[in-house]
């Protein structure tokens, strides 16, 4: 959606006599003053105020002061932007009540009725929000069921929208592309059975879909079935073997299937007819790097380089490989290269870890401030990644600065609580991390990543398996599919004793996630369910994966014999 700033009536603020010499007051107490009488000065008042408000960093006060200007103002442009200034502050029932304001002064607008329509699902009344979508998809040429999928999934989460989507698809039943975006949506909520028979149902409605099918085999991997969605996408390929992005799809699923090899051979077979293919190479760069052949995933990435396609990706990449063989200097011109794209972030946080790498912890620092004073929006992601490099090096105590001066400059910040929390949990400092992991569920009661987290941490550090359960089961009510979820349920119950319950949840967690700590809670739920057997074998496939990890070695005492 787009963002128009409304300038007009705060520029005419800003030359009124009255206004020239405003004291240097803070906003707060300039709000509070009575405006003028007359509607115009009123109007113009509470523009200036919102105006003030805003540049001293006051959100609040500035969108209640934009939120009385709409008010008093035919304007829709006006309406639109007190509108869209609450919906970015996330205070949705006064966003909508400004939304329908200008859906009033401009009925016609299809980002007013489509703003309306995201508010209503966000706020969770499914019948409007079902019915705005339903008439923007009868009066808005190309307006479509895709469009609405993405719109819901990147402003309202898949989790909220799918009531919605259902709701649709309900009134669309016939529809493929209705099918398809419920299904997306269902792979994004990690209700993984849902997408599995949404994309079926897409499929079988539209059968010369190659999306639909590239869908249902990426949720058939979601499920845990990956052989099933190799062989979906085998046969689609050998039917149609010139079809590109099929084969694509094909080679990416064995590569995300851990089909490493057969995947290699399939984007080889993709090089052999399209030797620039610039997605072949890329897949074929990153199979090389996962295997450490450092030289071979250079070859590849300045193979992709000279493309001329994916540039961001390969300076990326080569910036990789060159910090793989400790060719520091190299590294950094590499990084330094990236100017943009989905890389952008992760290359100034490699650049700082190879500083770190050199012994440069100042210039380090100091490299990182200069990110977060040039773009203070972004200043929770950059501290976080920050935290997470000074943690990767053992060094938590840094790690632990950096995320208390950043929550001293950014108090509202969830994802710095929930990153603290985790690190004091790993330290021990059980205390601490509940503390902040229930300042989060004060602000966010729905918030499943830290109801799962605080569940854990009990079920773990604690005796309160109970309290631990109830946090876990309304977290895997909010996120039905996720694995990591599943896998603290499977561990609560394992503390509880019920044995049976624990490996149900902890199959189908691993199923789904081949993770070291996952693979360490299975293998010790069987040996005390009396399979050990089972137990030592799963053990033991894990540890040769990951010989280094923690909760896999913990074991080694009892599982060996």
């Amino acid at each position: 959606m787009k963002t128009i700033a409304y300038a007009g009536l705060a520029c005419a603020a800003l030359v009124l006599g009255s206004c020239a010499t405003v004291p240097a007051r803070h906003p707060a107490a300039l709000a509070v003053q009575s405006p003028p009488a007359t509607p115009e000065q009123s109007l113009t008042y509470h523009v200036f105020m919102g105006e003030l408000a805003w540049q001293r960093g006051e959100r609040q006060i500035a969108v209640q002061q934009y939120a009385q200007a709409a008010e008093l103002s035919r304007d829709p442009q006006l309406a639109e932007h007190a509108a869209l200034m609450a919906y970015h502050l996330d205070d949705d029932s006064l966003a909508l009540k400004l939304t329908q304001r200008w859906r009033l002064q401009a009925p016609n607008s299809t980002d007013a009725r489509q703003l309306e329509a995201v508010l209503q699902t966000r706020l969770g009344d499914v019948d409007a929000a079902a019915r705005d979508f339903e008439a923007l998809l009868q009066v808005v040429p190309g307006y479509n069921f895709l469009l609405i999928g993405e719109v819901l999934g990147e402003e309202a989460g898949a989790q909220r929208s799918l009531p919605v989507m259902q709701r649709l698809v309900g009134a669309h039943a016939q529809s493929a592309e209705a099918h398809f975006a419920l299904a997306q949506l269902a792979l994004q909520a990690q209700h993984v059975e849902l997408a599995v028979s949404e994309s079926q149902r897409a499929a079988e409605l539209k059968p010369a879909w190659d999306q639909a099918v590239v869908l249902q085999a990426q949720a058939l991997v979601a499920a845990g079935r990956k052989p099933e969605a190799a062989q979906l996408l085998q046969a689609r390929v050998r039917r149609a073997p010139g079809d590109l992005g099929l084969h694509l799809a094909y080679a990416a699923l064995l590569a995300e299937a851990g089909q490493d090899a057969a995947a290699a051979d399939e984007f080889n077979a993709i090089l052999k007819q399209y030797a620039r293919n610039p997605d072949a190479l890329y897949a074929l760069g990153l199979l090389a790097l996962q295997s450490d052949q450092w030289a071979q995933a250079r070859s590849y990435f300045m193979r992709l380089l000279a493309t001329g396609q994916r540039r961001n990706d390969a300076v990326y990449f080569l910036g990789n490989t060159a910090e793989a063989a400790r060719q520091f200097d190299p590294a950094l011109q590499w990084y330094q290269q990236v100017d943009g794209g989905k890389f952008w972030l992760p290359a100034q946080v490699a650049t700082v870890r190879v500083l770190l790498q050199q012994h440069k912890p100042a210039e380090a620092r100091a490299y990182m401030d200069k990110l977060v004073a040039a773009d203070p929006d972004d200043a929770v992601q950059f501290r976080l990644a920050e935290a997470q490099l000074f943690s990767d090096l053992d060094d938590n105590q840094a790690a632990l600065d950096v995320l208390a001066q950043a929550l001293v400059e950014n108090p509202g910040s969830n994802d710095l609580l929930y990153s603290r929390a985790l690190l004091r949990e790993n330290l021990g400092q059980v205390a601490q991390a509940e503390a902040d992991l229930r300042l989060i569920l004060d602000r966010q009661p729905d918030n499943a990543d830290a109801l799962n987290a605080l569940g854990y941490t009990l079920a773990v550090y604690t005796s309160r398996y109970q309290e631990a359960r109830l946090y876990i089961e309304k977290a895997l009510h909010l996120k039905p599919g996720d694995p990591a979820i599943m896998d603290s349920m499977g561990w609560v119950e394992y503390r509880l004793g019920n044995y049976p319950e624990a490996l149900g949840y902890l199959r189908k967690a691993y199923a789904q996630l081949a993770d070291p700590e996952v693979a360490a809670h299975l293998s010790e739920t069987l040996w005390a369910a009396g399979d050990r057997q089972e137990a030592r074998s799963i053990w033991g496939l894990a540890l040769k994966q990951y010989p280094d990890n923690a909760a896999l070695l913990k074991l080694r005492p009892r599982f060996t014999p």
